[in-house]
């Protein structure tokens, strides 16, 4: 069995046996040979997605693993951003519809990346078809909830590197979408961010994990946020999910009986539900959970219903929002 068939068809005991740093691991293969299969990069970007060894040098891993997946998006622009300290990876996508209503910033999940086969890249997808271009970032290195929490500072900062990037193409009216952990991640921007562009938030199979006694816990979060949130999981998802729905809404409604009664955010002023009848029949509208049945943590098989649920959601909650993106 020569180099690559080692290394494509296992390169689980390839790694171990050759102990490559993720960094490493590419910069080697390139040498051996200039025109990389597809194949080799895609399991070369799982290897340093799975790899323990990626803390040991984030900032260079996050590059590597980026200039893998522009070499094999086959959908989207790649974009290099900046967070402050580095750059990181983006895949943009604009409206397909012709008939424009925002953007929506995607965040991956765990052990995961911006062009991942499942949630993310049929969102970024789909989303544009429907009116909403997307920016799918690459976050931080995260395998575990103490990842995202260590590092929510960056994870901040490339949030708003996206919604830079969206309005300088003229994109002002902007939804935060996250799964997973990166729902986590974006639950705790909304709760001490004060970014005027952000009108909404997608969270998708979002989580309660035991509370550290150090940090402050999701429903703690959500009580904080102040723009209309959907909270979208499957009836097969992780028990932190399925477990914890009726905390996540109890919290969330803390918040937007708030906002649904005084009308005191400007965004849900604006939107086209905002200012329905339905406020005054239904109450709380600016929260809601959806429930897709047979649905796993990674929507396989229910990614087109995802995304249709996500879509509605958008369009009723969002698209009558009307931002100045150079303000």
């Amino acid at each position: 069995m020569n180099y690559w068939h080692k290394l494509l068809f296992k390169p689980t005991r390839f790694i171990r046996k050759h102990q490559y740093a993720p960094t490493k691991l590419l910069s080697s293969c390139f040498q051996k040979n200039n025109k990389l299969p597809t194949k080799a990069i895609q399991v070369i970007s799982a290897c340093l997605l799975l790899s323990s060894e990626v803390t040991a040098a984030q900032d260079n891993s996050d590059i590597v693993l980026g200039q893998s997946l522009e070499k094999t998006i086959t959908s989207g622009k790649a974009v290099w951003l900046n967070d402050d300290t580095s750059k990181f990876f983006a895949i943009y996508e604009p409206d397909q519809s012709g008939q424009a209503k925002g953007g929506v910033i995607i965040l991956h999940g765990a052990n995961s990346h911006p062009d991942k086969p499942e949630v993310i890249r049929p969102l970024r997808n789909a989303l544009p078809l429907h009116g909403w271009a997307s920016i799918a970032i690459q976050l931080p290195y995260l395998s575990s909830i103490s990842d995202y929490t260590k590092q929510q500072t960056t994870i901040n900062q490339r949030i708003n590197s996206a919604a830079t990037y969206l309005q300088t193409v003229g994109i002002g009216n902007i939804a935060l979408l996250g799964h997973g952990i990166g729902a986590m991640a974006a639950t705790a921007y909304l709760s001490s961010q004060q970014n005027t562009s952000l009108q909404a938030f997608i969270a998708i199979s979002l989580g309660i994990p035991n509370k550290d006694k150090n940090l402050e816990s999701i429903s703690q979060q959500l009580e904080k946020i102040t723009v209309p949130i959907l909270d979208i999981f499957g009836s097969n998802d992780l028990d932190n999910v399925v477990n914890t729905a009726s905390l996540r809404a109890l919290a969330a409604k803390i918040s937007s009986r708030a906002v649904t009664s005084s009308k005191q955010i400007e965004s849900y002023k604006r939107s086209a539900i905002g200012r329905s009848s339905m406020q005054n029949s239904q109450g709380h509208i600016s929260y809601r959970q959806i429930v897709i049945e047979g649905a796993n943590h990674d929507f396989r098989g229910s990614n087109r219903q995802l995304t249709k649920r996500v879509a509605g959601w958008l369009e009723r909650h969002v698209k009558g929002i009307t931002i100045n993106a150079s303000r």
